[in-house]
């Protein structure tokens, strides 16, 4: 049974659950997540172009800064490869920037709301900056 990537700072994609269709139909073809995460890849927030990354379906949120880890969906073998990431300000996403990714984040204004809900944070500053990591699928990891 496969459990790829079910720990923090482990390199992979964690997918809240109103996305899995998305994904699973390989209609998503991109996210967008808060801060640069391009920028330092000690982080456990970085994640490398060119390599194949397990997704995880998340059935239940944790809390880092508490120790609570998330509770997952089986592991269904989903892969991407990011293929590029950009880092921009919310102010500055263009529909360009945001082709691909799920209806709650097609523009600026939604990827504020969207950052807010997803992360449980006060609406981010159209200021703030976001790394958006566009992807391909990759076969399906059955073992």
């Amino acid at each position: 049974m496969l459990n790829r990537a079910s720990k923090y700072g482990e390199p992979a994609f964690w997918v809240r659950s109103v996305h899995m269709e998305g994904f699973q139909a390989h209609a998503i073809k991109a996210v967008v997540r808060p801060g640069n995460r391009m920028k330092d890849p000690t982080q456990p927030t970085f994640l490398p172009v060119g390599v194949d990354l397990p997704v995880r379906f998340i059935r239940k949120s944790g809390n880092q800064g508490q120790g609570i880890a998330p509770e997952f969906f089986a592991d269904d073998g989903t892969t991407i490869r990011i293929t590029e990431g950009l880092v921009r300000r919310i102010s500055e996403l263009t529909a360009d920037d945001l082709h691909g990714m799920a209806p709650d984040t097609a523009t600026a204004e939604l990827v504020r709301y969207h950052l807010a809900t997803i992360y449980d944070t006060p609406l981010p500053s159209p200021d703030s900056e976001v790394t958006i990591w566009r992807f391909e699928y990759r076969p399906n990891v059955t073992e």
